[in-house]
Formats: C-alpha cells, structure tokens, sequence
C-alpha cells in the first residue's frame, strides 16, 4: 500500500515538472503573439560608385625576364601654345554709322577715314550715313568736309550705329591798306596756303581767291574749315603781299587780320624774234611764280607792233620772274629781275621759235621743281641734264637753306625765286638727304624742258 502511495507521488511529481516545462515554453510564445510588433526596417543597399571601383586587372601571366634598355634621348619641348585668337574681318560685320554737320544735319560726301591705323576709308551718302570694312573695327576715325572743321578722333566698332559730328567752320576779318594805312578799295584775296587742323582732306582751299570792294578796305571770309592760313591780297599797280599766318577755330572769326600793299614798279622792254631779231607782236608779258595760288590782280601786258611791252605792278624790290609766251614761240621765264627801289625798270626779251616735238619752255636757274610737304621745301623732280641734275641734287631732297637762309623762314615763292637768277651766277643750297645736311654750290645756267 505504501508503494501504491510512493508510485503515486511519483507521478504527480513528473506531471508537475512537465506541465513546468510546458508553461515556460509557451509562455514567450503567449507574449510574441499578443504583442503589437514594429514593423522591420530594412538597411538601404548602396551600390558602389563607378569612380570608386577598382579597375579590372589583367590577367596574371607567366614572370618575364626584365631586360634593361639604354635611355631613351630626351624629349624636345613641348611648343608654346599658341597664343588666343584675335577676332578676324571675318567675324565681325562692317562699321557703320553718320556724319552730322556742327547743326546735327547729315553732311553728305563728308569722307570718313581711319586715323590709327589708317588705311581705310569711305564716302559719307545722301543721308549722311558712311560703311567701312570689316578691318575698320575699332579704328580711331574723323570726318572731313569742308568747309567744316574735321570730326573729332572717334574709336568705331561694328555692330553700332556710330556719330561722327563736324567741328563749325571759322573766319577771317581784315583790312587791306597801303604803306601809309590808308584802305586800299579794291583788290584780289587769295588763300596762299592752308594746314587743316585735322587730318582730313581739303582739297581745292588753296588757291581759292575772292574779289573784295569795300570803301574800308575790309573784309571778312566765312566758312573756312579750321587751321592755319596765309593770305594774299593784289590789286592793280600793287604787287601780291601776304599775311601773317592766322589760325582759324573752330565757330570762331580770326579778327584784325591786316595785308599791307605796297606800290609796284613798272617793267619796260622789248620782245623780239631770237634768230631774226623781228619784233614779236602781241607777245603776253606776265609775273611768273609771285604767289603759290597763282591768284594776282597784275593784269598781263600785251607787246604791241614794235614788240614793246609795259608791265605795271611788279615788285619794286626783291627777285621776281616774269614769263612771256606766244603760241609761234618757246615760252621763256626771265628770272633774278629786280628794281632796287626803283620805279621802274627794263628788260628786252628774246624767244625761240618752237621745233616740232621739241622744248616749250626755257628758264634760267637750277632746273629743279619744288613743293611743300609738312612745312618743309622739297624737290619734286629735276629737269635732265640741268645743273641740279649734274650736281647731285634727286627727287625726294630737302632744301634746308637757300644761300645760308632757312627756307623755313621763306615761302615757298620766295624759294623759287631765290633758285632762279642770270646764267652763270652761282646759288648755294643746303641740301637734307637721310638725316644728313651738305651744301652744295650750283651753277645756274638755261634749262629747257
């Protein structure tokens, strides 16, 4: 009975241990299930970047023997790069724009240039407006068109409409008057010579002459682009006499501006056949070279039956030339004459018949021409064979000094004057020739051409 009781704990016992063991294993089963539960949150997979990839290698190969070879020459230096590239004609369009005049009117026929670097240039249309080539691209341009003063230096550029506007035009006020100052009524004024203040072209202002007829002597000349000029007033009896240089502003008169005529000598003579010692009628008997405009009230003489002329107005001191011609004859210039203070004086002419196909005209002097460039004397050109030929003297020389005078001091007539004499004599002439100066002494002697 005992081991019935014993047998029967025993099994209580296991029941109790295993029902335990049940528990504790559902137990934590019971709380998962009654539990709420997050959701799982899964960590982003991140692909490696490309860039950060190692890169493929090559397959291993076999070890190879390492041979040393000689080193190699150095290399040459790389060239320079080249430098950026500037903006082509080709890249960019024409220059255009206007021209005003000083009142903001379009000035057609004004020429529009390029100062810096020059080259190129055009015509200013109907309506003021001008086109420049591509290569004009911003270039420092004026505009001349006289009788205004030259547009101020404007840089132009493509692609805008740029303005070139003309500077007013300037004048001249005066008397001319006789020694003693009274007004002389009636005379010729002439520009005798002009240096614009720009750079443009004015072609046709020197020379330009005007008869003047005041009880004052007065005058006044308008619309004179600005610069520097030099005048020159004549009348009947009275040789040409210049002003002092005047320079013209811009919208502003130069005033109080005086010529002074002196009275002139008269020039007697007779012009006969050179070979037949015939007179030669009608002969004109003219002065030669005594203003650079050509422009002189003298009226030419005319020889009558027994070749006798009379010439009134020539200077009474000083050299001049006079020139006498007639269509049968060689024109003949006579030089070196001179009054001395007189009032009158003689010289009897005589002319070559002409040769078919030969010279037209004989002269005494050195046989060079001359003109003025920059202020200065040049020559133009020698006559062949002429004794400025023979000593040395080419186109392109400088006349610095006329028998120890600078010729910076003297017109240019005044130069040409001084070249000319008698055959024989001799002048002296400063010669400048690539930045050297050599006096050179020369014969005078008859020159035809």
């Amino acid at each position: 009975m005992a081991d019935i009781r014993t047998a029967g704990a025993q099994r209580r016992a296991w029941l109790s241990a295993a029902l335990l063991s049940v528990a504790l294993l559902v137990m934590p089963l019971l709380v998962w299930l009654l539990l709420p539960r997050p959701s799982p949150v899964m960590p982003v997979r991140r692909e490696p970047a490309a860039a950060l990839l190692p890169p493929p290698q090559p397959e291993l190969t076999a070890p190879r023997e390492v041979v040393e070879a000689p080193p190699a020459p150095p290399s040459p230096p790389a060239p320079p790069s080249p430098p950026p590239r500037e903006i082509t004609a080709a890249s960019v369009g024409p220059v255009r724009g206007v021209v005003l005049d000083p009142e903001g009117h379009p000035s057609a026929g004004a020429v529009v240039s390029c100062r810096e670097p020059p080259g190129n240039s055009a015509a200013a249309d109907a309506e003021g407006r001008f086109e420049l080539p591509a290569e004009a691209d911003g270039c420092t341009a004026t505009a001349a068109h006289p009788p205004y003063g030259d547009a101020e230096p404007t840089r132009v550029a493509a692609g805008r409409d740029n303005v070139l506007r003309l500077l007013a035009a300037g004048a001249i006020a005066g008397e001319v008057v006789d020694p003693s100052g009274r007004p002389v009524e009636a005379y010729l004024l002439a520009i005798e010579s002009f240096t614009p203040a720009g750079s443009g072209a004015h072609a046709g202002v020197n020379g330009r002459a005007r008869k003047v007829s005041d009880p004052g002597g007065a005058f006044r000349w308008d619309a004179l682009a600005p610069g520097r000029y030099v005048l020159t007033a004549s009348s009947a009896g009275r040789p040409p006499a210049r002003s002092r240089p005047v320079d013209v502003e811009a919208g502003r008169a130069a005033a109080r501006v005086r010529i002074v005529l002196p009275q002139g000598a008269t020039l007697r003579g007779r012009v006969v056949d050179a070979a037949s010692r015939a007179p030669v009628v009608e002969a004109q008997v003219e002065l030669d070279s005594a203003t650079s405009s050509g422009a002189n009230a003298i009226s030419l003489a005319l020889t009558d039956a027994n070749g006798d002329y009379e010439l009134e107005g020539v200077p009474a001191s000083g050299p001049f030339s006079v020139r006498v011609r007639h269509q049968q004859y060689m024109a003949k210039i006579v030089s070196g004459l001179d009054a001395r203070g007189a009032q009158s004086a003689r010289v009897d002419v005589e002319l070559r018949q002409l040769d078919d196909g030969g010279a037209r005209e004989e002269l005494t002097g050195i046989g060079a021409m001359l003109s003025l460039s920059s202020g200065r004397v040049i020559i133009a050109g020698v006559v062949e064979g002429g004794p400025a030929a023979s000593a040395g003297l080419m186109a392109g020389d400088v006349i610095a000094r006329i028998d120890g005078r600078p010729t910076t001091e003297l017109p240019l007539t005044d130069c040409i004057q001084r070249l000319r004499g008698p055959a024989g004599t001799v002048v002296t002439v400063g010669v400048e020739r690539e930045g050297r100066t050599l006096d050179v002494t020369i014969r005078r002697d008859v020159v035809v051409r």
